[in-house]
């Protein structure tokens, strides 16, 4: 009986060493974006997640790229961009650079303020130049900063309504005279004269 506790306890100090490990490691899972050391543009990465998870339980951590934007035509380049997510994993991860660029933004349709980041909660999204509104997520990582450039923050809420209008637009009214912003958006300057965007579905 006592060898058996012996065992049951040796067993539950490596589960909790390797469960430790897979929680440590966390922070290189999920979509990064880098720079390529080769072009010095925005690149798109993805950790080899368990391989980096298994040479840390052995001992000598390594970290690999599993999936890249510039791959298959640059597969097999030497990953020096590996260095720059070791520096600072969390700082290179979409979600990151994502939640940063949104925070104190406001929607470009309602005013309001763009409330955290939340996983497992609604998205933000963007309003492009043909002022079409969209998930940031779906943007492709490698192009979100030229994305953050030319679009517009909006609010989940906006975001639904304006698909609506833009996929059912014989079922909505809209006043279209109200939008006076480059993008089709709300203007800070229409909502102060009392002309609130409206929408009546039919």
């Amino acid at each position: 009986m006592t060898m058996l506790m012996w065992v049951l306890f040796a067993a539950a100090i490596a589960a909790s060493y390797v469960v430790g490990q897979i929680l440590q490691f966390r922070k290189y899972e999920g979509k990064m974006l880098v720079t390529c050391p080769e072009t010095g543009k925005p690149a798109a990465v993805k950790v080899n997640f368990w391989r980096g998870v298994w040479t840390s339980l052995r001992g000598r951590r390594r970290i690999e790229l599993a999936q890249c934007s510039r791959w298959p035509e640059r597969a097999g380049c030497d990953q020096d961009c590996v260095c720059e997510i070791e520096a600072n994993p969390v700082a290179h991860q979409a979600w990151t650079i994502a939640a940063k660029w949104f925070e104190g933004k406001h929607c470009a349709y309602c005013g309001q303020e763009i409330a955290p980041m939340k996983h497992l909660d609604r998205m933000p999204a963007l309003v492009n130049l043909e002022q079409k509104t969209y998930e940031w997520d779906q943007v492709p990582t490698e192009k979100l900063p030229s994305a953050f450039e030319v679009c517009k923050p909006v609010c989940w809420n906006c975001h639904i309504a304006e698909t609506f209008v833009r996929q059912h637009p014989e079922l909505v009214t809209y006043r279209p005279w109200e939008r006076s912003g480059p993008l089709g958006e709300y203007t800070p300057e229409a909502r102060g004269n009392g002309n609130a965007p409206t929408r009546h579905a039919a």
